[in-house]
């Protein structure tokens, strides 16, 4: 997928409801940092202390600030902090997982369904590939989450006796591959090896999920170069920058450039042709106003689906006053 536009380059099964591992505290890290107060301490309780499976290794009653609980979370994938911060944001982690539930629905993640906050398996508890690259490209657009999944290593800090250590990331992409900066690593026995990659060249970042994966870093790589290398990415329009100008019936201007609110980025594969259309009036009636939606942009070619946007009036047009209209229809036959 690419990140900027949504496009999906390549799918295999992409829609196959799978078991997640812990690509699941994606959208956890999502929901926490979206809430924000991220410096607020929390103390760390017997059921977060007592969750099994992968650990950042925090014990009861030990004190961390949100902040590094994420970064715990994320680059060594704790499941204990994961609780921790469930319980820190909803009061508990059953209502932390039914926000969850509620933001996957909204972002279009309609193949997933939470149980709970790290991805340890259990029944109801799943995910699609597609799913998981929409809810990264989200997160990926949080600064800080983009932060700490780029991230090797980071330092966290118990508050209560002030000892700090250094944890490094789980991501073995983060180490050598060219231009890898996330997202999420998985494992359990149940969904095998899982990892969704995020990589950015050339200010272009590409999204690849892998899951049940006998070569999960091969796989990734593999798809990734395979994006930079056969897909481009064309800015088609930018805002501010009229598409076409349209005649305006009694207005105070005569005509108003159209645009798209923000940029229009299309991937297509390499050396491929494409053709842009436009659909607008022939002429538009005043007032209008920049929010309003008057026309499309769309772009088609061969092996590409139909992508389109609005079209919106560069500027407001106020409607010329009554008798100045008719003052203007009388005018010319005065001569």
């Amino acid at each position: 997928m690419d990140g900027r536009t949504g496009a999906l380059l390549y799918e295999k099964n992409a829609f196959s409801q799978m078991d997640p591992a812990s690509t699941t505290k994606i959208m956890t890290a999502l929901l926490v940092i979206e809430h924000g107060d991220l410096n607020q301490e929390v103390t760390v309780s017997r059921r977060a202390d007592a969750t099994s499976g992968s650990s950042l290794h925090i014990g009861e009653r030990q004190r961390y600030s949100r902040l590094d609980l994420l970064r715990g979370m994320l680059l060594r994938s704790g499941n204990d902090a994961s609780v921790a911060l469930a319980e820190s944001e909803a009061g508990s982690v059953e209502r932390f997982v039914a926000e969850m539930n509620i933001r996957a629905q909204q972002l279009g993640a309609f193949n997933t369904a939470y149980e709970n906050t790290h991805g340890l398996t259990q029944s109801g508890h799943y995910s699609s590939a597609y799913d998981l690259a929409l809810i990264a490209r989200t997160a990926l657009k949080q600064p800080l989450f983009q932060e700490i999944v780029k991230s090797q290593q980071q330092t966290i800090t118990e508050l209560s006796g002030q000892s700090t250590r250094t944890i490094s990331s789980t991501n073995q992409l983060l180490y050598g591959f060219p231009g890898a900066d996330g997202v999420k690593t998985g494992t359990t026995t149940a969904a095998g090896r899982c990892v969704v990659a995020s990589a950015t060249r050339d200010n272009r970042q590409l999204i690849a999920v892998i899951l049940k994966s006998g070569n999960r870093w091969g796989d990734a790589s593999e798809l990734l170069n395979w994006g930079f290398l056969q897909w481009q990415g064309v800015e088609v329009a930018a805002p501010g920058h009229a598409i076409l100008h349209v005649p305006v019936r009694g207005g105070r201007r005569s005509t108003v450039g159209l645009s798209v609110h923000s940029p229009f980025w299309v991937d297509v594969r390499q050396n491929a042709s494409f053709s842009t259309l436009v659909k607008a009036p022939a002429s538009l009636k005043a007032p209008l106003s920049t929010g309003n939606r008057v026309g499309f942009i769309s772009v088609v070619g061969s092996g590409l689906p139909p992508q389109r946007r609005g079209l919106y009036p560069d500027n407001a047009v106020r409607a010329k006053p009554i008798p100045l209209r008719i003052w203007h229809w009388i005018l010319p036959w005065r001569h």
